[in-house]
């Protein structure tokens, strides 16, 4: 028995700590609901809809039976029609970060579709490159759609491709199905009359990625800010767990009796957390601009980061001293403030980006101030265009900065009023 006393003793220790207790039991918990309801909505109709922008610059029937059968083909599709007389009008909403891809369907769509000598005009697809779902997903709904919003025009291409191909004669038209039999069968290339069947029933999807910003490496430069704010709240516990380490050893005490007041100290330890946390992310965005061509080396830029670091690094700290102020102990701290760190990292998207989520974690998401700092910082440094002015940009910015702040007084109130239990 006495080679199991340490065992025992560990047991107890556990047992004790019933704050320990209770997070071994619900992490696991915690963390399987938000990865899982990410994704089970792929495998679920309704859920982690793509939002994509169609602009219709032909307007005809068969136009609008297409935008139809869009919308029918998929429940994952929220196809949202939009105005504007090019292809440029679809680049600029899918350029200010509004929608993933945009759908284009050219002039004479219509008219091409009904004359089966005519060549069809491509539909267009321009999307944002650093959404690598979108893209593919509306090609494949739209592929699928014409063949449903336009059975009837298809149709009857095939019937005069296949009178023009064929003849009226029935042996031509047993040979030509021969033809197309054998060509089913082998693995060679296929004759030129089923290529131009081919082409000329089936309708054409083209497009390419918009330019957005500065250039750069769309998916980096998500992750430099989604990255760089889970660190920032990282660095934020670590800085402000010092304040604990203080009160242990006295520190604190010894600072009363000379005069220096609670609020002193905490205020002291919250911009020693701003400025530690500012100079982290400052470090991270030097390097993925040097080594991974992430760009944002415009002025407005610039002065856009320099109000949003900030104010980020700021809600970071008021939230770990709030942490701190709560915690007994150091490691009560670091457990605590640990586990919140990365629960607020996964709903937030810092570990999954945030248009994988289904609609009802992304509206959990809407309160967490990193989710609203990670999407600022997105529109910064990527939904940056040439036309925007540092007004456009902050007011874009504005209303996550606006929770970010609020966030932040409220922790650093909170941790005030859990400060006075030293007192």
């Amino acid at each position: 028995m006495r080679r199991l006393a340490l065992l025992r003793i560990a047991w107890i220790t556990l047992y004790r700590d019933r704050l320990g207790v209770l997070l071994y039991a619900l992490v696991p918990v915690i963390f399987l609901s938000i990865f899982a309801s990410v994704f089970q909505g792929f495998g679920r109709n309704g859920e982690n809809k793509v939002r994509i922008a169609m602009l219709d610059l032909d307007g005809s029937p068969a136009a609008k039976a297409l935008g139809t059968a869009v919308r029918e083909a998929s429940e994952r599709i929220d196809l949202v029609l939009i105005t504007g007389d090019d292809v440029a009008a679809a680049d600029r909403k899918v350029a200010s970060g509004d929608f993933p891809a945009a759908v284009v369907i050219p002039r004479g769509f219509g008219a091409a579709v009904g004359d089966f000598k005519a060549e069809i005009p491509p539909l267009v697809v321009r999307y944002d490159p650093a959404n690598p779902i979108a893209p593919d997903f509306a090609r494949g709904v739209l592929a699928a759609a014409s063949w449903k919003g336009l059975a009837p025009q298809m149709l009857g291409r095939e019937i005069r491709v296949l009178e023009m191909v064929a003849g009226t004669l029935t042996p031509a038209q047993r040979k030509l199905a021969e033809t197309l039999q054998k060509a089913g069968e082998t693995d060679g290339k296929p004759p030129p009359m089923v290529e131009q069947l081919a082409m000329a029933t089936q309708v054409p999807i083209d497009g390419g990625p918009v330019t957005i910003g500065q250039g750069g490496p769309s998916l980096v430069t998500y992750y430099t800010a989604a990255i760089g704010v889970m660190f920032m709240l990282f660095s934020a516990l670590s800085t402000t767990g010092w304040l604990l380490e203080d009160q242990e050893r006295g520190v604190l005490d010894r600072m009363r009796t000379s005069g220096i007041g609670s609020w002193t100290v905490l205020l002291n330890r919250f911009i020693f957390a701003i400025l530690v946390g500012s100079l982290q992310i400052a470090v991270m965005l030097a390097w993925a601009a040097a080594a991974f061509g992430v760009r944002f080396f415009s002025v407005r830029q610039f002065v856009a980061l320099l109000v949003i670091i900030p104010a980020v690094a700021a809600a970071s700290a008021g939230l770990g001293l709030l942490i701190t102020c709560i915690a007994r102990t150091r490691r009560q701290q670091t457990t605590i403030g640990t586990i919140t760190v990365l629960i607020l990292s996964a709903v937030g998207g810092s570990m999954i980006p945030r248009f994988l989520m289904p609609p009802s974690l992304k509206a959990v998401g809407e309160w967490a101030f990193n989710a609203r700092a990670i999407d600022a910082m997105q529109q910064v440094l990527w939904y940056t265009t040439p036309d925007d002015t540092l007004v456009a940009m902050l007011g874009r910015i504005g209303p996550a900065l606006i929770l970010i702040a609020v966030t932040t007084v409220v922790c650093l109130a909170g941790a005030r009023v859990a400060m006075t239990r030293w007192e």
